[in-house]
Order: C-alpha cells, then structure tokens, then sequence
C-alpha cells in the first residue's frame, strides 16, 4: 500500500502575509537527516554569500556527507544573489518532534530568533518548514499524542509571528533499501508512516483552519519520491537502483542521494511557486521582529 498524498489538499485562507515564493527571502527549517546541513545557532548567521550560515552545501546525509541535499539545491535553483534564499536550518540527524523541540526552544527562539539574525525578518519574507516523523514512526505507530507536540511546537512559532508554514510529509519508506526484510518479519511496517501522514494531513487543516491569517502548505514527499520510483528512467536513474543502497537513488539504506534530493527541491520550489500571492496584505507588518 502506497503513502496518502495530500499536497494540495489543504484550502486556500485568507493568508494575507503569502506574498508569493518570489517574495520569500528566507526560510527557517526544522527536522531530521533529510534536512540537515550542519547548522546551528552557534554558526554565523546566513548571507548573500554564504546563504546555509555554513559552507556550501554542509554537512549533509547525501554521498560522502558533501553533495547538496533539497536545501542546498533549493538554495542554488535562485540564480540571483541579490534574491538567494537566506537558510536558517536546525535539522539534525535522527530527530524526532523532540529534536524539533530542541530546535525551536533551544537553537531558535533564544537566539537566531531575536537580534542574532542579520536582518529583521517579517511575517512576509519568512517561510517556516518542518520535516520530520521518520524516526518517530520507528519507535510507535499511534500518532495522535506525536501531533499534539507537533502542532503545539507549531502554536509557539504562531505566537512569535510566524504566519507563512509547510509541513512536509514522510516518504514511502517501505520502498527503501532497508524496509524489505523488515516488511518479511512484520508486514504491517508500512502502516505506520500512512497514518503518520494522514494524521498530519488532519492536524494542518485544523491549524489553517484555527489560523486564518496565516498561510499553511502541506507538500507531500510522499508523491515525490512515489513518482519517481514508479518511473525512474524518466527521472534519470534505473530500475536496479530501486532498492540498491550506494546506487543513484539511495546513498544507503535510508537516505536519499543527492540527485534524489534534487527532485525534492525541483518539485518544493514548482509546489510554492505555483501558490497565488495573497491578493491584498493588510498584515503588512503583523508579526514583524524588531
């Protein structure tokens, strides 16, 4: 049983701080692996030059830990340097909502958060991005208290001025190197990250629905990565590559290489550039950070 998608499910709000993705000048990303570049609070704060506050493209989960995950090739994708993307990014390897916790409470708020970031940020050029629920669909397969904790972080960065959100779904991880012998000793493996996606498809309805201001998206990795193992010559990989750890797809038995990473990005960025900027913007300065 294939993933749920739900990208384009969430309805459109007011979200008169959306002004488009043209108009997003930075992004502040929360996560695990599939994120990761090596970032903290402690690194100088991102700019023109050097747009991931580390050196491009990080310390990242791809071949050799030094090729481009999504971030990178979303960063790189906007050829102007006037207009590069200013990327503050808390994910690390292995974290669950907890890690996403530290993140926000620990790394963020305290510190890049308030005076520490090289410009002021405003509810208008800042997109907030969470990924995660890899690792906690490892350790339990009922979701609903993981939500509650998810959105809750969500609540937090609502209140600091946060208006503009995605949320991104786990991938089809029974479909990776390391899930067929586990799928042989519990078939039932698969189940989890379904209803992991279901539950956060359910829960970011209730928040746009709570928020009316703010401007929710919900991408779906889930039908990226579907898509292109479904058909993988037409993505420039090969059907050995399915389930072979070190091939194009699969750096291991978990994460993605850096060419699948850029099929993320490709479809991140065609996913928000698609989105309509709100139409007037009478929040112009609602959650501005002085």
């Amino acid at each position: 049983m294939s993933t749920p998608t739900f990208t384009e499910e969430i309805p459109d709000a007011a979200g008169p701080n959306w002004l488009g993705f043209a108009s997003i000048n930075k992004l502040i990303i929360f996560g695990d692996s599939y994120s990761s570049v090596g970032y903290d609070s402690k690194e100088p704060a991102p700019s023109a030059k050097n747009p991931l506050g580390v050196p491009f493209p990080g310390e990242t989960y791809t071949e050799g830990g030094v090729e481009p995950n999504w971030v990178g090739h979303l960063v790189t994708s906007r050829k102007s340097v006037s207009h590069r993307l200013l990327v503050y990014d808390y994910a690390e390897g292995g974290s669950t909502i907890q890690g996403v916790r530290r993140q926000i409470e620990r790394e963020f708020l305290p510190d890049d958060g308030q005076e520490a970031m090289c410009a002021p940020w405003d509810a208008n050029d800042t997109l907030f991005v969470t990924w995660v629920g890899i690792n906690d669909c490892a350790y339990t397969k009922k979701h609903e208290k993981d939500m509650e904790r998810y959105f809750g972080l969500q609540e937090e960065l609502y209140e600091f001025g946060a208006r503009n959100f995605m949320f991104i779904d786990v991938p089809p991880i029974s479909r990776t190197p390391a899930m067929p012998a586990l799928l042989r000793n519990e078939p039932s493996a698969a189940a989890t990250y379904n209803n992991w996606n279901e539950h956060l498809h359910k829960s970011s309805l209730k928040f746009q629905e709570k928020h009316r201001d703010a401007k929710v998206f919900l991408f779906s990795s889930s039908a990226t990565f579907n898509r292109v193992l479904d058909s993988p010559e037409e993505h420039g990989f090969d059907v050995k590559d399915l389930y072979k750890r070190a091939g194009k797809i699969w750096m291991d038995h978990l994460h993605p290489t850096s060419a699948m990473h850029r099929w993320v990005a490709k479809d991140v960025e065609e996913f928000l550039m698609s989105k309509s900027p709100a139409t007037e913007n009478p929040a112009q300065n609602a959650g501005q950070i002085d």
